[in-house]
């Protein structure tokens, strides 16, 4: 047989139970506390990995920010460079042969000092010094059968000598395509200087 006797009074009893309920309270809300204070070290832990990593994003971003507008100015330039290649070679003219056909034609008594083609305006300019007005007036013929040159016409101050007649004959050419004006603008003659 199992008896229990309570000899406390009432008022002790109760201020035993009371204790006992204030000791238990008090172990359960330790516990909380120590459950939310590692639960809150475990995110502020988190929260700082996180941040690193975020940052160490960032910086890749603007690295590769930084790498992919060197490529863009890159590629920028290289279409620049393409596109002027395309409109360099879209005015593209032999010149050579032509000057090399003006050689060729030129007589042993005629000596050439500058051959200067304009292709803004078309005109071809060729200056030299002939041995004789007959070798002068020749060498007008010969150019006249050319069949990319204009008219040319000697002028009267040049036939005034006998020997030794420096000549300039400016005509027009034939069939070659006119260059196109640039943005800049800054387009020059093509010229030719050869001498005999």
């Amino acid at each position: 047989m199992n008896l229990r006797l309570n000899l406390l009074p009432p008022f002790k009893k109760n201020k035993l139970e009371y204790l006992t309920n204030f000791i238990w309270t008090k172990d359960i809300l330790e516990l909380v506390i120590l459950t939310i204070s590692f639960i809150s070290i475990i995110l502020i832990w988190s929260w700082i990995v996180l941040e690193q990593d975020f940052s160490n994003l960032v910086a890749s971003a603007m690295a590769l920010d930084r790498a992919s507008y060197s490529y863009n100015q890159d590629v920028r330039e290289i279409n620049k460079l393409v596109k002027d290649v395309g409109l360099a070679s879209q005015d593209y003219m032999q010149l050579t042969p032509k000057i090399l056909e003006l050689i060729a034609l030129t007589p042993a008594d005629i000596k050439i000092d500058s051959i200067d083609i304009d292709r803004h305006s078309q005109t071809l300019t060729i200056s030299g010094t002939a041995q004789t007005r007959p070798a002068l007036l020749n060498y007008q013929q010969v150019l006249d059968g050319v069949k990319w040159i204009g008219a040319i016409e000697t002028p009267a101050s040049q036939l005034f000598q006998k020997e030794n007649i420096n000549f300039e004959f400016k005509t027009a050419v034939k069939n070659f395509p006119p260059l196109r004006e640039t943005k800049s603008g800054n387009n020059a003659p093509a010229s030719a200087d050869d001498g005999e």
